[in-house]
């Protein structure tokens, strides 16, 4: 009665397990985020170089993009689609910045490009597949029941 006014934040589990689901690999691509904002400081110094801009500006948008996303993960798969994006503009950035001869910060970029890339999709498709949790979302907030959904035509049932 006293938290009346509060907003209901209690899930269904399968939503609950479809929003872990996004959210573990929306975490490591924040960490990997932070890792390629940071990399200016720790391979090379502070520089005036394109390439440190370069990590600090698609560093920083990736870190904002993967906050949104942990806070909410649902409303914001669009966002995992951009951060894959980005994720690929990290893995050719060596050799538009003309860094492949340096080997650590080649082998560094290439790896958290993948890893953005790779955990972006991850995390995009989480729930899209069938049976996936994310899958019957849907239904579960429309409070049917699972014999009523295993009811529907297949073609209604996957529906976000």
């Amino acid at each position: 009665m006293e938290h009346e006014y509060l907003i209901k934040t209690e899930h269904p589990p399968r939503v609950s397990d479809a929003m872990i689901a996004m959210r573990v690999p929306s975490f490591v691509v924040f960490l990997a985020s932070a890792w390629f904002f940071v990399t200016p400081l720790a391979y090379y110094g502070v520089s005036l170089d394109a390439s440190a801009a370069n990590c600090w500006c698609v560093g920083g948008i990736l870190l904002l993009s993967c906050t949104a996303r942990l806070w909410f993960p649902i409303p914001t798969a669009g966002l995992s689609w951009f951060n894959m994006i980005l994720g690929l503009w990290v893995l050719i950035s060596p050799w538009i910045f003309g860094f492949t001869s340096e080997t650590g910060r080649f082998v560094n970029t290439l790896c958290l490009g993948t890893v953005i890339v790779g955990m972006s999709l991850a995390s995009v498709f989480a729930g899209k597949f069938p049976g996936t949790p994310l899958a019957t979302a849907y239904e579960d907030r429309q409070g049917l029941e699972e014999q009523e959904y295993e009811m529907k035509p297949p073609r209604r049932r996957h529906r976000y």
